[in-house]
């Protein structure tokens, strides 16, 4: 299916994207653009490339040349310290090897705005402090980052990307392995940054429904092309979702929301 058509106001836009860690690629000729204020969703299933467009836009993986651009320009041509400035990635690893403390982490997104030997200065950490207000970690901010639980760890990962003030923010499956009620507090801090801060979320997601209750946008990957993208509405419809993920589904609507619910049939 057809991907919309390009747009000079794009922030972050690809064309015709390819990338392979060997000979066969796992991202194959994807052209996409997002808006500033989007919260996109990038779904599709296992392999199917979410993890890698995300850290292709997002300049953890190198691209090549005219196919990955920030603000009209190419990624390639910002210094490292420009885009750790303008784009937060956010890991699904979140163990540290060393026993960092929850404010060291959060501080950590202040980094990009320090000289080689200045220290964290007032300023930094008022804006630390803040961005642990709104995730609610604040409590934390003394105990060791590896002694909290896992939904603690993701929202002190999104606090050191709000210190970090970026413009767009990426996250590779910020509720993978967490419970119910972590997934619904990530993604509501999510949503909130979204609306009262206009701040542009890229997330690759697994679960269909929560990825229908939280973004306005999603991009359906299936083995590394885009597949069809748009509002949830219209990317999860039944023979769309029978294609990709080769199963037989049942979708229900949320009376309250409206987002969809996705129910794997019998095959």
């Amino acid at each position: 299916m057809s991907t919309k058509t390009q747009t000079s106001s794009s922030l972050m836009e690809t064309r015709n994207l390819t990338f392979a860690y060997g000979v066969e690629p796992v991202i194959r000729e994807i052209s996409l653009n997002f808006q500033a204020g989007e919260f996109t969703g990038v779904i599709g299933p296992n392999g199917s490339g979410k993890s890698t467009l995300l850290k292709l836009i997002g300049g953890i993986l190198p691209s090549s040349p005219e196919t990955v651009f920030f603000k009209n320009r190419e990624l390639s041509h910002y210094r490292k310290k420009e885009l750790a400035v303008s784009i937060a990635w956010i890991p699904q690893e979140k163990q540290m090897a060393f026993s960092f403390k929850v404010i060291d982490i959060v501080l950590m997104g202040r980094h990009p705005y320090l000289s080689p030997l200045s220290f964290e200065g007032e300023n930094d950490y008022r804006i630390a402090e803040d961005a642990m207000k709104q995730t609610q970690v604040l409590e934390f901010a003394h105990r060791s980052f590896n002694e909290i639980s896992g939904g603690e760890k993701q929202r002190v990962m999104i606090a050191s990307a709000i210190s970090q003030k970026p413009e767009v923010m990426l996250l590779d499956e910020p509720t993978s392995a967490l419970d119910i009620k972590y997934q619904i507090e990530i993604l509501n801090i999510l949503r909130q940054l979204n609306e009262r801060e206009n701040k542009s979320l890229i997330l690759a997601m697994h679960d269909l429904h929560l990825a229908s209750k939280f973004c306005k946008r999603l991009v359906l990957l299936k083995e590394g092309r885009v597949f069809c993208e748009g509002p949830p509405s219209e990317v999860l419809k039944k023979e769309i979702l029978e294609e990709v993920y080769e199963v037989k589904v049942k979708i229900f609507q949320d009376d309250e929301d409206g987002s969809l619910l996705v129910v794997p049939g019998q095959s």
